[in-house]
């Protein structure tokens, strides 16, 4: 299959998840073509390079319709808001299907995504927010890379990785539990924009595997941690919202909402949380990244989610042409 796979540029956990989707795509056997708008960061463009995967980095709609069409795909996969209008555009031009994943819940303009053969949410929250739409939806929950880990128990440091982008909305939970670990005893980095005094502060890190790896506790949502439960780390769910700990008894509940805090929608409380990071105890946090590295191999598999992609893509090439609106 032939596969334009369309975004704009996010210097976030969205990009990765386009580049892992085209490389994963790729690996399956079929060809991959990127259209990614706005890309101005040097180091995405060399992984773009390096990972192998054709591109095209021009958002002009006329110069994008005449590569593409000489390209020939068979499908469009969307992933941006931005980019809807002239993944549309492609599809009634080209005569081809266009599918759109929703990455968040405040997705605009909705009405565009009725004029999809097919329309993909990342988690079973947003079954609710999108069950008036009139066009096949299938939830497909974000995959990642899992790569082999050399022990099965990680030496325990008493080190956290705040793994996020910070926001207003975010910045009173992430100052709260920064200066909580802080007087803790914790060591603090943050990859990202978080700044704060005593927080090892390391910027925007494109390759995090090796930060996560020698991490024992990450914070943050979605991406974040189910990269953290698949090298093997505890993982607390932290940003506008605080859900804490992943346990294997609240897993099912936060993946629900991508781990993003809203399953609770609470807030970082010092004295709930001290417990369990006052006085952390190695073989508690150590069982807890065993069972969150099993967890993510059982769910988390970018493999696992590409099946279930080729599934949409089959769905959305059986529909009948959209007429142009």
């Amino acid at each position: 299959m032939r596969i334009l796979v369309m975004t704009r540029f996010y210097r976030s956990g969205q990009t990765t998840h386009v580049f892992d989707l085209c490389s994963e795509l790729l690996q399956r056997g079929h060809r991959v073509l990127l259209a990614i708008s706005d890309l101005n960061d040097v180091v995405y463009l060399q992984k773009i390079k390096t990972e192998g995967f054709p591109h095209i980095l021009t958002s002009h709609r006329e110069s994008l319709r005449k590569q593409v069409a000489k390209w020939g795909p068979d499908l469009i996969h969307n992933h941006s808001s931005h980019t809807l209008p002239t993944a549309l555009y492609l599809g009634q031009q080209l005569n081809i299907p266009t599918v759109t994943t929703v990455h968040y819940l405040d997705f605009e303009p909705v009405d565009l995504l009725e004029q999809q053969a097919a329309v993909v949410l990342i988690s079973r929250e947003m079954r609710e927010q999108f069950q008036s739409l009139q066009v096949p939806t299938f939830v497909v929950e974000n995959g990642i890379r899992l790569t082999p880990l050399r022990t099965r128990t990680k030496r325990w440091r008493q080190r956290a990785l705040i793994l996020a982008q910070s926001t207003p909305e975010k910045q009173e939970n992430f100052h709260c539990m920064s200066q909580s670990l802080l007087s803790w005893g914790w060591e603090v980095l943050s990859a990202g924009n978080w700044r704060l005094p005593g927080v090892k502060n390391l910027g925007w890190v494109h390759n995090v595997a090796p930060l996560v790896k020698q991490a024992n506790l990450v914070i943050g949502t979605g991406r974040a941690i189910r990269e953290g439960m698949a090298a093997g780390c505890a993982a607390w769910v932290l940003g506008a919202y605080c859900d804490g700990l992943v346990t294997k008894d609240n897993v099912c509940r936060l993946e629900e909402a991508n781990f993003s805090g809203r399953t609770s929608k609470g807030r970082f409380v010092p004295s709930e949380a001290a417990p369990f990071l006052e006085q952390p105890e190695p073989e508690f946090f150590q069982a807890l990244g065993k069972f969150g590295r099993r967890w993510a191999q059982l769910r988390f598999s970018s493999l696992r989610m590409v099946r279930s992609l080729e599934q949409v893509y089959d769905t959305a090439l059986a529909q009948p042409a959209k007429l142009p609106r």
